[in-house]
């Protein structure tokens, strides 16, 4: 069976229109609605002790560090590159990055699956061909 070049690229073309299309992923110059302060409490309490987060106060400060511990009111990080702990109320939290989420996981994994296929699809279709005997071509007959 020959799988023709131009089917094999419409098909991945739409396979990817089709993820994008699902998956919803937000444009770059929207920006998200501020979190509230529970909200924050949420997610730092369901992110953890001892690990990374990034963040943008509502003054505008963006800080990323390690979460040291997690109080009623506020939660401690310890900054990248200091030696210094920083006090965060949960009040003062604008936007919270906590990790990818599961639309973008499911991306990513998509997106290695096809190009794991397409790289092992391109190594027996020139493992084929190499293996291939030439023949000269056919001639034709002369009237």
């Amino acid at each position: 069976m020959h799988i023709r070049p131009c089917f094999l690229y419409r098909s991945v073309a739409v396979t990817l229109i089709t993820l994008i299309s699902f998956l919803q992923i937000p444009s770059a110059s929207a920006t998200p609605k501020p979190l509230d302060p529970g909200t924050v409490h949420a997610r730092v309490m369901k992110r953890g002790v001892d690990r990374w987060i990034a963040l943008e106060e509502r003054n505008g400060v963006q800080l990323f560090g390690r979460i040291l511990s997690i109080g009623d009111t506020s939660f401690t990080l310890q900054l990248h590159n200091d030696p210094q702990t920083t006090e965060i109320p949960y009040s003062d939290v604008a936007y919270l990055r906590t990790g990818f989420t599961a639309g973008q996981k499911g991306f990513m994994l998509a997106s290695i699956g096809a190009v794991a296929g397409l790289a092992i699809w391109g190594f027996v279709h020139v493992h084929n061909l190499s293996n291939k005997q030439l023949t000269p071509p056919v001639l034709p007959a002369l009237p």
